[in-house]
């Protein structure tokens, strides 16, 4: 499943604070794993590998975080990006929360696996900006800047295996200059990336684990054997 949020300005400290201090307190179930950069634009922004606070922060502030110079001139930007959240159906979060640590590994490499998967279709198909007066114009962008953050439990503390994906409002386009995206191609798009998600969880699982599906609804099925 996906859904799709907006994030306002300082909004990604929400997800900074929720990484564990050290590998100790993730592993005695305080705090979340730390994020990790995805998109095609991260990378040509030499944004690889785990996340660090200050570049993010810088990020959001639409600053290249090794110079500390604007990318764009992004006015009156009141969303400074939007949340991809991709939840894994509960039978999985269960098998990855109460499995034998093999098992839970499993489940969190194919979870991440199909997030990947999906993300690259939202890139692929949904990257677009506008330019021209009152963007009546269309451009294609460069890729887009994200971290995904995964999380192993609700808010409320039961298994809930899920990821959020921090897509920052701002996008280069093919002619090289930096812009606010048209967020009515995400939402146009997310339903489908959400199936994809599915689909993919359900492959990689099948594939790696062996087990069985009940009956698909809406495109979410869960794992035969799990109440």
């Amino acid at each position: 499943m996906l859904s799709l949020g907006k994030i306002q300005l300082s909004g990604e400290s929400y997800y900074l604070n929720a990484v564990a201090d050290g590998i100790d307190e993730y592993y005695r179930g305080v705090g979340e794993a730390p994020g990790r950069w995805v998109g095609t634009a991260s990378h040509s922004l030499d944004l690889d590998g785990e996340v660090e606070a200050s570049d993010l922060h810088a990020i959001w502030a639409g600053e290249n975080p090794a110079t500390a110079e604007r990318l764009g001139r992004f006015p009156n930007r009141k969303v400074a990006g939007f949340d991809l959240t991709f939840r894994a159906p509960k039978s999985v979060s269960l098998l990855a929360g109460l499995g034998d640590p093999d098992t839970a590994q499993v489940v969190r490499e194919s979870h991440e696996a199909a997030v990947d998967a999906a993300f690259a279709y939202i890139e692929r198909e949904a990257a677009r900006s506008r330019t021209g007066k009152n963007g009546v114009h269309q451009i294609e962008v460069n890729g887009l800047v994200a971290a995904a953050f995964r999380h192993r439990t609700s808010r409320a503390g039961d298994p809930h295996l899920h990821t959020h994906v921090l897509v920052a409002n701002m996008a280069e386009g093919t002619d090289g200059a930096w812009r606010t995206l048209d967020g009515r191609w995400l939402y146009l798009h997310a339903s489908t990336a959400g199936y994809l998600y599915e689909a993919h969880l359900r492959h990689e699982l099948t594939a790696r684990l062996g087990v069985e599906w009940g009956p698909i609804k809406e495109g979410i099925a869960d794992v035969v054997g799990i109440d």
